[in-house]
């Protein structure tokens, strides 16, 4: 969120997902985490500012997409996933901050109506976790795009 869409806020972690979780994925899992406590001490972080566990929370929330490749640091390569998914995300979260964050995200997509928006949820986000975050999906898209009682004749 904040190297893609240039928000002007500062943030309290890094959340990262693995595409691919085979045997390599756990021997890295290893190394990466003994590499962020490493740096966390080094640089007195709280020991949950880089988060590779948000994937194990919403793994069976999401349809992931690959994303675009982004940077290149020798094996590991960094993708970008679309705004889109990030503003699907961010709606199923529904936070004060989420909001603020897709307030940002909106004009730097072509979403600009609550049906679009739906579209895009329903590509990123499983109908079980829509059935399961109605309320808080709801509000969020209330917020972002008015009430749909405000609109009834």
């Amino acid at each position: 969120m904040m190297l893609l869409a240039n928000a002007p806020r500062t943030t309290d972690d890094i959340d990262i997902c693995w595409l691919e979780e085979g045997e390599d994925f756990h021997k890295a899992r290893l190394a990466l985490r003994d590499a962020v406590q490493a740096i966390a001490r080094r640089y007195t972080l709280p020991p949950h500012w880089f988060n590779y566990l948000t994937q194990m929370l919403i793994y069976d929330k999401i349809i992931m997409p690959r994303g675009k490749l982004w940077k290149r640091y020798g094996p590991l390569h960094v993708y970008a996933p679309p705004k889109e998914y990030i503003l699907a995300l961010k709606i199923l979260a529904g936070r004060d901050q989420d909001l603020a964050d897709c307030r940002i995200l909106l004009p730097q997509t072509h979403i600009r109506t609550r049906q679009q928006a739906q579209r895009v949820l329903n590509r990123y986000i499983l109908p079980e976790a829509q059935q399961d975050e109605a309320e808080t999906i709801a509000s969020s898209l209330d917020v972002l795009f008015g009430s749909e009682r405000e609109r009834e004749p």
